[in-house]
């Protein structure tokens, strides 16, 4: 039997970083942002979302050990491209070197593992070996820093994973689903920043979340106690306690990564994934549950086995 398999994984992070202190200085009320969110500080990039992307793809290509040149096709993920058209599978593309297919996909933060979920399908079929998932987001040029409600909780950064032709179980199982309703509770209108209606954003993510991890376990026939490991969405510690305490799962199966990353959207899980890899968290043959929401509003979550 075929499947899809993580073969590696990679993440970049600006070396620049913003402290929680030089946003609340200007509006009194120190300890407020890590109180609200769980966020220490984001980092903020003068590269491209491109640059960034071809270095967190390079960094998951040498975790894979496998050639650049392996590679037949890319998805880049973002919610803050470099420019409207083209997309930034040409330049991701163009960094590489070698022929390959791409598109770029744009679905919230939700949207790295909804790319997993079609790159899964592609690989079974057949048609593909080698398959990379880049999420890259610059998302300080779509938000005003000073803005305590919104432009302090996102970071910029990239991750990414490449995804191989697996006789070993990889993919067990992905869900995912969106809807229109509420979609105006985190927009952007073209030409403005990036707007959200905090308390909506934060009800539909807690029963997102919840729906997401019920969902997939459902599909995959297990229960949480056959996962190692919960990698969220990384926008609010706030949120994930929540859903650690509605499902009556321990905080610590969580991974938590948005103390020094800040929300990173599409960026998100990958990066996260890769601080329980680094960690030691996670390794060969355990079992990984992802799970994420976002603009759209969209709901994704897969498991595999490492």
């Amino acid at each position: 039997m075929i499947y899809s398999k993580v073969e590696g994984i990679g993440g970049y992070l600006p070396p620049k970083a913003v402290e929680n202190f030089e946003i609340e200085k200007d509006h009194g009320l120190e300890g407020w942002i890590f109180e609200r969110t769980g966020i220490k500080r984001r980092h903020i990039s003068e590269e491209s979302a491109a640059q960034m992307g071809i270095k967190a793809l390079e960094d998951a290509i040498v975790t894979s050990k496998i050639s650049k040149k392996d590679i037949d096709y890319v998805f880049v993920v973002t919610n803050s491209p470099d420019m409207l058209i083209p997309g930034m599978a040409g330049q991701i593309q163009k960094g590489l070197g070698n022929k390959m297919g791409g598109v770029d996909i744009q679905a919230g933060c939700s949207g790295f593992i909804q790319a997993m979920e079609i790159a899964d399908s592609m690989i079974r079929s057949g048609s593909f070996s080698k398959i990379a998932v880049v999420g890259t987001e610059r998302l300080s040029t779509i938000v005003d820093p000073k803005d305590l409600q919104v432009g302090a909780l996102f970071g910029d950064g990239a991750g990414a994973i490449v995804m191989g032709r697996s006789q070993e179980r990889g993919i067990i199982a992905s869900y995912s689903r969106i809807q229109g309703d509420g979609y105006e509770s985190l927009i952007q209108h073209h030409g403005h920043n990036l707007e959200m209606d905090g308390r909506s954003v934060f009800r539909f993510a807690v029963e997102a979340m919840i729906e997401g991890i019920d969902e997939i376990l459902k599909r995959a026939k297990m229960n949480i106690e056959d996962v190692n490991l919960v990698v969220p969405h990384q926008s609010n510690l706030r949120i994930i306690s929540k859903v650690s305490e509605r499902l009556k799962i321990p905080i610590d199966k969580f991974q938590i990564s948005i103390e020094d990353h800040a929300n990173t959207a599409a960026a998100s899980i990958a990066l996260a994934l890769k601080d329980a890899v680094r960690s030691g968290k996670v390794g060969k043959s355990d079992i990984v549950l992802t799970v994420g929401y976002g603009a759209g509003l969209g709901i994704a979550s897969n498991i595999f086995e490492m």
